[in-house]
This record gives C-alpha cells, sequence and structure tokens, in this order.
C-alpha cells in the first residue's frame, strides 16, 4: 500500500507541471530602456536608461522535442532618460505588442529551463507628458524587433528574462517646432513573472 502511494504521488507532481505548461496565462514585470542612434538638432544630449513596465496575456503550446511557443498581446512602455543642454527629460512611449516567443527547453520534473528566441511587432499608441510638443502624426508608430532570452516554468509560474532589440528607427520629427529629433531605436532588458491557468 504504501509502495503504491508513493508511486501514485510521483506520478501526481510528474505530470502536475507538465499540464501546467499549456495553456493561457498573464504575465507582468519591469523594463529598463534606452535609446541609441539619436540625433537631436541643437542639443549636446545622451539618453540613459528608464524604467518602466509591461504586462499582458499570453498562450503556451508544447511542441514536442524541448520546443514550446508562446505568443503574447502586451502592453508596454518605453523610453530613456534624456540629458542635453543643462535640462533633463524622461522620454516615454507606450505601445500595444505582440511578441512570438519560441521556446527550447528541458522537462526536470518539476521545473523547466529553456532559452528563448522572441520576434515581434507593435505600434505606439500613446506618449509621455513629457512629450506633448511632438508632432506626433510624423512618428514611426510601428515597431519590429528581435529579443533573445531565457527563462524557468516551476508549477504554473514562468519567470523570464528577455533582451530586445528594435530594428526600425523612431522617426524623424519636430518637438516643440524647434528641434529636430532624427532616427532613434529601442533596446533593453525585459524582467517578467507569468502565471499559466
Amino acid at each position: 500500500m504504501k509502495r503504491t502511494l508513493i508511486v501514485l504521488c510521483v506520478m501526481f507532481f510528474c505530470v502536475l507541471p507538465m499540464r501546467a505548461q499549456n495553456g493561457f496565462g498573464i504575465k507582468g514585470g519591469l523594463s529598463y530602456n534606452s535609446m541609441s542612434d539619436i540625433e537631436i538638432e541643437n542639443w549636446e544630449s545622451s539618453f540613459n536608461r528608464k524604467t518602466g513596465f509591461h504586462a499582458g496575456i499570453l498562450y503556451k503550446a508544447k511542441l514536442g522535442s524541448g520546443l514550446a511557443l508562446q505568443p503574447e498581446l502586451l502592453y508596454i512602455q518605453k523610453g530613456g532618460n534624456l540629458e542635453g543642454n543643462n535640462e533633463s527629460l524622461d522620454f516615454k512611449v507606450h505601445h500595444i505588442q505582440l511578441p512570438i516567443n519560441l521556446q527550447w527547453g528541458i522537462d526536470l520534473m518539476l521545473f523547466r529551463p529553456f532559452v528563448m528566441v522572441s520576434p515581434y511587432i507593435g505600434y505606439a499608441i500613446a506618449n509621455g507628458d513629457e512629450l506633448k510638443g511632438l508632432e506626433w502624426d510624423n512618428m514611426n508608430r510601428f515597431e519590429y524587433g528581435i529579443g533573445l532570452g531565457a527563462g524557468l516554468d516551476i508549477w504554473k509560474f514562468q519567470v523570464t528574462g528577455r533582451y530586445c532589440w528594435d530594428l526600425g528607427k523612431v522617426a524623424e520629427f519636430k518637438w516643440d517646432g524647434i528641434n529636430t529629433f532624427k532616427g532613434g531605436k529601442n533596446k533593453g532588458f525585459e524582467l517578467s513573472l507569468a502565471f499559466i491557468f
């Protein structure tokens, strides 16, 4: 009887995490973003990292051979801190983003470590209060890029870290009718926690 109970318990704990790795989930976390390749007329400037956040929903599907596909729909805040001409300004742009995460990992009983590659597309839906003088229609609101990262599934929880690079430029526009902003590419690290139902 004891032996049977032990076997049943082991089977239960083996099957439970496997079931938890499929299905819908919710996700949230912090984003540490900055920008590069920027030219601003009449400014001697630099961009520093800015902390933002992201949140959304996901669906995870196991494909076999350690592979899994996890599309997500996220609200994400990007930007940086602009310093120049004795001024400091927080630069924020809010996006809806669709990353498609292709994961490869190893199931180790109660947890699963994995690596992932994440191509993504997105669309800017709003800019922060600091950029109200920006000619919004001239900004490239569509974004696309690639992310590389790793993570760990533990029961129904998933912890991931991912570094993302935008491949398209922010665009060229006038800011407050005076300064011309050229170029700009978002990049940064995202740390996330998800719960898969």
